[in-house]
């Protein structure tokens, strides 16, 4: 019984509509069709409204539909020149930190961090090409780290202030030479021969190596560890500044 009724609902605006095309083709007089027009006006009228409403919500929802799909559009314009832009002002930043540096190192690749995990990572505008294992990253001239791995675009740092930072030779701006090592959370200068006692306050710099220039600075003697009767010393040190503060003119140090 209900589908019956449901089916008289779809069927009678389509009676309707053939009935009135029908009616307006006969030659039946003017006041003929105006009392059919009257009669089935109550059917006819509503019909129409519906026709109406229906054609103006599928116009709505259409420019909709068009106005998400522009919107879309825009959004990833927008993305694509903001990613752009950072690429573009990273680039011009590697470049001038890469100008002011030509002069004090061979060859550097500038870089800047691109997240850190425990272990630091940075990338860089410039080709990688060049960098391998143990060599220094740097902020102007102060040491904070060493090169880990490089791994497509990204290479991975070991901090100074790590457990896993490598232990390399060192010296006072005294003259005392000995060992960078950061052993029991703390960064240290170690083997210094007690016959030149160690100075708290005198910075601590890179002796250099195949991987190290001259002279970087790493902190300075802020405690001793040691008495002057042990044969050799060692001393805590105060880093000069580490990756954690996010220091900026980073570069990675190719050929000292």
């Amino acid at each position: 019984m209900i589908t019956s009724t449901k089916i008289n609902l779809l069927l009678l605006p389509l009676f309707v509509s053939i009935l009135l095309a029908t009616a307006s083709k006969l030659k039946v007089g003017g006041k003929i069709d105006s009392v059919f027009y009257t009669a089935l006006s109550p059917i006819s009228h509503p019909v129409s409204n519906l026709k109406l409403f229906t054609e103006k919500k599928y116009s709505f929802l259409k420019n909709i539909t068009q106005l998400e799909n522009q919107n879309r559009a825009q959004k990833n314009q927008i993305a694509t020149l903001v990613s752009e832009n950072e690429f573009l002002k990273q680039s011009i930043a590697d470049k001038k930190i890469l100008e002011n540096l030509k002069t004090t190192y061979r060859e550097i690749v500038p870089v800047h961090l691109a997240g850190s995990s425990g272990t630091f990572a940075v990338s860089s505008s410039l080709p990688l090409t060049g960098i391998r294992p143990g060599q220094p990253i740097v902020s102007g001239n102060v040491l904070l780290g060493t090169v880990k791995e490089v791994l497509n675009k990204i290479v991975t740092i070991v901090p100074l202030d790590s457990e896993k930072s490598p232990i390399f030779p060192v010296r006072t701006t005294s003259g005392q030479k000995g060992l960078y090592k950061y052993d029991g959370n703390n960064p240290m200068v170690v083997d210094v021969p007690s016959q030149s006692p160690v100075v708290i306050g005198d910075m601590i710099l890179t002796e250099p190596s195949e991987l190290f220039p001259n002279s970087l600075i790493i902190g300075k003697i802020n405690h001793l560890l040691t008495v002057s009767q042990e044969p050799l010393q060692k001393a805590e040190i105060l880093l000069y500044d580490t990756l954690d503060n996010s220091p900026e003119n980073l570069a990675i140090i190719t050929k000292p």
